[in-house]
């Protein structure tokens, strides 16, 4: 995949003063060529780690190596049109303090950031909803390195799937809107677990536990409170669903897990939570 999408990567750089860092969680499987391939002798930074640690702390990584004063998570299956970085480079000049949601074409829609929903909690967010995004969604996101590290990124022990929804509630809870970059970048969505039925079982699971650690963690005690039974009716609802597609046992043992680890999760977070005020101006205040 990273064969097929880094060459638009290096087009779109232009003559931009992009730095690349690349976080490699699986070393050894050919990335790390390629990237020279691509690259030549151009200024990158390379960071393997074979224990394969997640998403989260791999995005983590790679933004504490950065130096400059943005940074673009982008995933390795997105592809970047000759222009693209020279949208978001424009869009951050014209926005340096907050964060940006780069769109995304995936599943045969066009998605821009996180939005909220009341069975998954968070879902990606339709392209054409009217109020603004939550904040960005981790494949293609923009964010001002200092924001990024003094939120303290990622959190790292949900290790992929709902880590950037983490974010974007604290984000938000604080204050710090999201702008939308009108800019959609083809994303092969999904293919990381396409075909593997343990994969899918994997990420089933951890959807299941990381909902209920995202709410235990950035909620305040009101929302929570009113969360709960919200939440166990669409979990009912989303048993179901995993039922049909043969991932009902993985998606217990996540619930478990996030029931047992929800008082922990929440310990680790003590800044601003989200609560009815943030949610009300969530769903009442459109994007400018």
């Amino acid at each position: 995949m990273l064969a097929e999408t880094l060459p638009t990567w290096v087009r779109a750089v232009s003559e931009l003063p992009v730095r690349f860092v690349f976080a490699d969680n699986c070393p050894g499987d050919g990335c790390e060529a390629i990237i020279a391939g691509c690259l030549g002798d151009a200024s990158y930074t390379y960071l393997p780690d074979s224990s394969n640690p997640g998403f989260a702390e791999g995005c983590n990584r790679a933004v504490a190596a950065a130096t400059t004063s943005h940074v673009l998570l982008l995933n390795p299956d997105v592809w970047l049109p000759e222009d693209g970085l020279a949208r978001v480079w424009a869009t951050v000049a014209a926005n340096p303090d907050g964060p940006i949601a780069v769109g995304l074409s995936m599943y045969g829609g066009a998605y821009v950031g996180i939005d909220l929903h009341p069975i998954a909690l968070f879902i990606d967010r339709v392209a054409t909803v009217s109020r603004g995004p939550l904040g960005p969604s981790g494949g293609a996101a923009v964010f001002p390195t200092d924001l990024f590290r003094r939120f303290g990124g990622f959190h790292e022990h949900l290790f992929a799937w709902g880590e950037d929804a983490d974010l974007a509630f604290r984000l938000y809870a604080s204050g710090l809107r999201t702008r939308p970059l009108d800019l959609v970048l083809p994303h092969a969505g999904g293919h990381s677990v396409e075909g593997d039925s343990s994969l899918q079982g994997f990420r089933a699971r951890l959807l299941a536990r990381n909902r209920l650690l995202v709410a235990a963690r950035t909620f305040t005690w009101p929302l929570l409170l009113v969360a709960v039974p919200v939440l166990t009716l669409a979990h009912l609802a989303l048993a179901a669903r995993r039922a049909r597609q043969g991932l009902l046992r993985p998606f217990l043992r996540g619930v478990g897990r996030g029931l047992v680890e929800a008082p922990a999760a929440r310990r680790q977070w003590n800044g601003k939570r989200f609560g009815f005020v943030s949610l009300c101006r969530y769903l009442t205040v459109r994007r400018a």
